[in-house]
């Protein structure tokens, strides 16, 4: 019989430097949709690499955790001072820190919308991650005129190399441009000569081909030119899509150990996003005691203000009940900040109320943010906060609308609110019918309206901010955006 021929095992693969929808108007897909297109060919891991933000990742991990799929967030870092792109991947939660506070940095010295970075911020905050520095295309095409880019890559590498030992890499991609041979050959002898391992990846911009249609639309609007005029600004080929290990280790194989280096990098990756939980800042009300104190303190004071006749035992009890819960999930310096600012707005003899599932916390009531008991409605403080959904509290507080920018501008509360981390949130739904029309009159869209309306708050008039409110939300994360609801 005869036997039947060898196959040899299918190599590994994880796809690290892919690009989302979240690269704005680079990225032609939906983390999910990658997510899911990278299980479907057996991928290893995926690896999400957004421009300068990781604002993708969090869609990316609830995807790839529905999908048994390994994950790895990270960012791909692009430079001002002539840096190639690179690849940055936490390997711990230190690591992912430090990713934040560099994309932040970047982010606070630059307009809204872009990111200032230089190799030096790379080197002050890049402990703990991994990096892979992307081989730029010019590599193909050198000519001896570009020594000197060339002798700026070899710079980058050493000085990335000589500050994070063994976590350095040179990430190689085929551009099927027809310099693929002699970009690659080049980019092995600069590894070799700095000692950094190649790296293999796609820098996949969609999930699938048909995608790239979708892709050159972005690079037109990107671009501010029509479609018909976009000309080589548009992509050559539809190749920028994720594949399967075996046609990646195809288009390198020259370069098998590439392949290798890449799973061996997201093997390297231990960090994950589960293992964040969002921690409040010391609370700076000068505070004599810890917070679980002071709110124990302002509970018991409450509850004797709110019932002068005598504290009832199912009252004491469900307040000890909600107490033990808050202290559980370390939520009292939120409840503290939120008290405070109630207390200046009523000091300065503005109207205030919370509301909302905070109207089910006795707490709340006690210590003066709400004014209905829950014990008379008979509500759950469970649908407020509870063990089960670890989810943080959300109270809503409403202010006088003639008087509420006073809350919002004064130092001593906004001091307070943004240790917490706390935004205010516009309810544009009483504009919501209006909105068609008034977007026809200014000529505009509908995210056009509603920032010129934040831009021109001061502006605003009266009239019109009666339809407005204010409410005091917790960020959960820094990568959390504002929803105007």
């Amino acid at each position: 019989m005869a036997l039947s021929p060898h196959r040899p095992e299918a190599p590994r693969f994880a796809e690290i430097g892919v690009a989302s929808a979240f690269s704005f108007l680079r990225g032609a897909s939906q983390p999910e949709e990658l997510v899911v297109t990278a299980k479907r060919l057996g991928l290893e891991g995926l690896g999400l690499a957004d421009r300068n933000t990781v604002a993708g990742v969090v869609r990316a991990y609830q995807a790839a955790k529905e999908a048994g799929l390994a994950f790895a967030p990270g960012a791909r870092l692009v430079f001002a001072d002539e840096t190639p792109d690179i690849f940055a991947y936490p390997r711990d939660r230190a690591g992912w820190g430090r990713l934040c506070r560099l994309l932040s940095l970047g982010n606070l010295r630059a307009e809204k919308g872009t990111c200032l970075l230089e190799r030096g911020d790379l080197l002050d905050w890049g402990e703990g991650l991994n990096l892979a520095l992307l081989a730029p295309d010019w590599l193909g095409s050198f000519e001896p005129e570009d020594a000197d880019h060339l002798e700026a890559l070899r710079r980058s590498l050493d000085a990335l190399s000589a500050a994070f030992p063994g976590h350095v890499h040179l990430a190689i991609a085929p551009r099927h441009d027809g310099f693929d041979e002699r970009r690659l050959a080049r980019a092995d002898r600069l590894a070799r000569t700095c000692r950094t391992p190649l790296l293999a990846t796609n820098d996949a911009f969609h999930h699938a081909p048909a995608r790239r249609r979708l892709l050159d639309v972005m690079t037109a609007i990107r671009e501010h030119v029509p479609l018909s005029e976009a000309g080589h600004r548009l992509a050559i080929h539809a190749e920028r899509h994720l594949k399967p290990a075996e046609e990646m280790a195809r288009l390198l194989r020259a370069y098998p150990e590439a392949i290798e280096t890449a799973s061996r990098f997201f093997s390297e990756l231990s960090f994950d996003l589960k293992s964040l939980k969002y921690e409040y800042p010391d609370e700076a009300l000068r505070l004599d005691c810890t917070p679980q104190e002071a709110l124990r303190r302002l509970a018991e004071d409450g509850a004797r203000w709110r019932y002068p006749s005598g504290v009832p035992e199912a009252v004491s009890k469900a307040i000890e009940h909600e107490l033990s819960i808050i202290r559980t999930l370390e939520y009292e310096p939120y409840f503290l900040t939120v008290h405070h600012i109630v207390e200046f707005a009523r000091s300065r003899g503005i109207l205030c109320q919370g509301r909302g599932s905070a109207a089910n916390s006795l707490v709340c009531y006690v210590i003066g943010i709400t004014e209905v008991s829950p014990e008379r409605a008979g509500l759950l403080f469970e649908r407020f906060i509870s063990p089960d959904r670890r989810e943080p509290p959300d109270i809503d507080v409403d202010f006088e609308h003639e008087r509420r920018e006073e809350v919002s501008v004064n130092p001593d509360t906004s001091s307070s609110a943004n240790k917490h981390n706390i935004i205010v949130r516009i309810d544009l739904r009483p504009l919501a019918h209006a909105m068609p029309r008034r977007v026809h009159r200014i000529g505009g869209d509908c995210c056009t309206f509603i920032i010129q309306i934040i831009r021109n708050w001061q502006e605003v008039s009266r009239r019109k901010r009666d339809q407005f409110r204010i409410a005091a939300v917790p960020v959960y994360s820094n990568v959390t955006p504002m929803v105007l609801t």
